[in-house]
């Protein structure tokens, strides 16, 4: 297997997020049962590998729903500004908290059949997976667009008001430059995204090829996803 370790007692190879030798049950690393959710964090700014080695390592898969709840109110807000772009103006006849619910669901079924087929694809490939760690790292490395929602939007929310969700007249008549830096900074997000995705996939695979075809992929589908949302949740 790619992404093993050899057990220094028997030298049997076991996959990498053991701990203990499944021959001779020698201790192969120290045993991590919880997810701290600040140092997770801290870790992705300072040293993704190790923030997602850790994620891998965890017996314990913590603050999973808490992030995809906040991530998934950010798609919704994300495919809210594509439909303006696509559609122009118009009026949802889906509530808000249903529109959420179905982006909600969307979402988390996308991550579950991608979990699925990535980890397939990797056990073809003689790679060691897991589904838990793999869900895990999808939702951890979108971590970018949480901030996007807490920090980003907030500040958008301040600055343009009602006029944020408008094309008459768009933020960028009203405050133009403040507002091409915040578009520049929301895709700078999205970029890091990427790359978190890419880490994560390589810190879980040890394989460059496989993360760098997993993340282009993963990346295509999930704009996709956002697309379709913008598409079908404003026009319901």
């Amino acid at each position: 297997m790619k992404n093993s370790v050899t057990c220094p007692n028997c030298k049997i190879e076991n996959p990498f997020y053991n701990y203990i030798c499944s021959n001779c049950s020698s201790y192969l690393r120290d045993r991590i049962y919880n997810l701290d959710l600040w140092k997770q964090i801290s870790l992705l700014i300072e040293s993704p590998p190790k923030s997602f080695r850790t994620i891998i390592l965890a017996e314990h898969k913590n603050f999973i729903f808490f992030l995809l709840i906040l991530l998934c109110l950010k798609y919704l807000i994300n495919a809210r500004f594509i439909s303006m772009l696509s559609l122009g103006e118009f009026q949802s006849t889906v509530g808000l908290q249903f529109s959420y619910l179905i982006v909600l669901g969307g979402t988390i079924l996308f991550f579950l059949l991608f979990t699925v087929l990535y980890n397939f694809t990797g056990q073809m490939n003689d790679i060691y997976l897991r589904f838990k760690d793999t869900f895990t790292l999808i939702v951890y490395s979108q971590v970018p667009f949480v901030f996007g929602l807490v920090v980003l939007f907030i500040l958008e929310i301040v600055i343009f008001g009602d006029y944020l969700f408008s094309l008459n007249p768009n933020p960028f008549v009203i405050k133009g430059i403040i507002a091409y830096l915040f578009l520049s900074l929301e895709i700078g997000l999205i970029i890091w995204s990427i790359f978190l995705v890419y880490k994560a996939f390589l810190a879980q695979s040890q394989h460059f090829l496989f993360s760098m075809t997993s993340t282009i992929t993963f990346s295509l589908l999930l704009s996709g996803l956002i697309y379709s949302f913008s598409l079908f949740v404003f026009t319901v």
